[in-house]
């Protein structure tokens, strides 16, 4: 069931709209009263312990991923009976996909401009020492071409985080 505007999780996060909605939740724009600012909340409604588990591992993994191509994960909670939760920065701007469908094909040096940025987010991911990230849904509606005119890989729902064993 989607959250309505000015419904307020956690305590914290007031929805002010919704922005996309999947098969497995939706992603919402909000207002972080504590910190003052927007913020993007994903809601997950898939939660049985395995994947409850899974969610929160993957969340704690974001949350400690910094890169200039990706929105950062500052908060992430479950509440009974509604979903799970993860609070990411808001980024103002356009999937790529919208803007390709608007604007048609990309001049050359922009596109090698945000590929440059998007491969160097993904090159992080990928060079992550104690569990490697692959994104695994990587295509132009999960890259957001922010009002900065950067690129930001979006969209995890799908990424496989290669765990290192314990020693």
């Amino acid at each position: 069931m989607p959250l309505n505007p000015s419904e307020i999780l956690n305590n914290r996060y007031r929805i002010i709209k919704l922005l996309g909605q999947g098969g497995f939740g939706a992603v919402y724009r909000a207002w972080d009263m504590n910190l003052q600012k927007a913020c993007a909340v994903k809601e997950n409604l898939e939660t049985p312990a395995e994947l409850s588990a899974q969610f929160m591992r993957e969340a704690t993994t974001l949350a400690n991923l910094v890169h200039p191509n990706m929105p950062r994960v500052i908060d992430h909670f479950s509440l009974p009976q509604h979903g799970q939760y993860l609070v990411m920065d808001f980024v103002e701007g356009e999937n790529l996909e919208t803007k390709l469908i608007k604007a048609g094909p990309l001049p050359y040096p922009q596109a090698v401009f945000w590929i440059g940025q998007i491969s160097d987010a993904l090159d992080y991911l990928h060079n992550q020492c104690a569990s490697p990230i692959i994104h695994c849904d990587l295509k132009p509606s999960n890259i957001l071409l922010g009002l900065d005119m950067a690129a930001y890989v979006i969209d995890f729902g799908l990424a496989r985080f290669l765990f290192s064993a314990p020693n």
